[in-house]
């Protein structure tokens, strides 16, 4: 019995030894999280999100973009119908039309054009800086009213915001457009097409007959700045009378951006930035299910945001 409680008494020594011994030992603290974050995941996040914002640059463009021109076509064709009900009513009456004593407002419809050839249709808006092209074509100020004596120039989008103008230059000596304004319809003959170096002044200069002259880019590139599509067309029968028209200007004749969308571009890129680092921490601290929800909004808010300042920076025509 002695023998068999001193080997007891050995071995429960030893466990006690061994215990302490572990416990001595230092423990391994579990590393934190952000240790993976090596410069393969940085550069492999970078490029994610660089990918998402170009994909988001995209949709906006050729997605979203059209359904917002379409919506303003809409809106606009109301408008324009009924102001040509306006003056259609006003022609029948003992006075007549009432005289028109200023010129139209920047963005406001002015006509409606129709190319028969291309399945077209656009409402024409006054103006052509980038943010009036993205509703529709364009009546460049300075030149004459579509439908009225003199050189009417008109501009359109050639691959952004449902491209209106993309088939211009299907366009042959033969096929007929249709305007129709307030004053009435009018119809034009296309003359020529022409592929080349855009002239400001003999295209939108004044001309010896009635034409109306369709403008665009001629390069899918959204920069493209200096080669157009040009369509000349002459009127068929006599012009309307003329009325006020706005001046020209440099930034109206569809080849330059709008520089005050850089403080747009700048303040939404910088916060897509913010959003999209705050939500690749969030998604290896927090649940992804709760993250997706907290900042998928922000982040589409931001890139439909700097997507649209992007374009309104580029050429009126792109």
């Amino acid at each position: 019995m002695s023998t068999l409680s001193t080997v007891e008494n050995d071995e429960a020594w030893d466990e006690e030894e061994q215990t302490e011994t572990v416990l001595d030992e230092p423990v391994e603290e579990p590393a934190p999280r952000f240790a993976t974050f090596g410069p393969k995941w940085i550069a492999g996040t970078a490029v994610a999100w660089v990918l998402t914002t170009a994909l988001c640059f995209v949709l906006v463009t050729y997605a979203l973009g059209p359904m917002l021109a379409n919506n303003d076509q809409r809106a606009a064709l109301a408008d324009l119908k009924g102001e040509i009900a306006e003056a259609y009513g006003a022609t029948r009456t003992l006075l007549g039309a009432a005289p028109v004593t200023k010129p139209p407002e920047f963005g406001s419809p002015v006509a409606i054009l129709e190319i028969p050839k291309l399945n077209l249709q656009q409402v024409v808006l006054e103006g052509v800086t980038p943010e009036q092209t993205a509703s529709g074509a364009g009546h460049v100020p300075g030149t004459s009213r579509p439908g009225q004596a003199g050189n009417s120039g008109i501009v359109g989008r050639y691959s952004g915001y449902g491209a209106p103008f993309s088939r211009l230059g299907e366009l042959a000596a033969g096929d007929q457009i249709v305007v129709a304004t307030t004053q009435g319809k009018s119809v034009y003959t296309v003359t020529g097409t022409a592929t080349r170096e855009f002239d400001e002044d003999g295209d939108y200069g004044k001309s010896q007959d009635d034409r109306l002259t369709l403008v665009t880019s001629a390069s899918w590139w959204p920069g493209s700045a200096s080669s157009a599509t040009v369509v000349t067309a002459v009127i068929e029968g006599k012009p309307f009378r003329p009325t006020p028209q706005n001046g020209r200007a440099d930034a109206q004749d569809g080849r330059t951006g709008d520089p005050s969308a850089w403080a747009q571009l700048v303040l939404a890129f910088g916060g897509f930035v913010a959003v999209a680092a705050g939500a690749t921490l969030l998604y290896r601290r927090w649940r992804p299910v709760s993250t997706y929800v907290v900042t998928t909004p922000a982040l589409l808010v931001l890139a439909v945001l700097a997507a649209t300042a992007v374009w309104r920076l580029l050429p009126a025509w792109a």
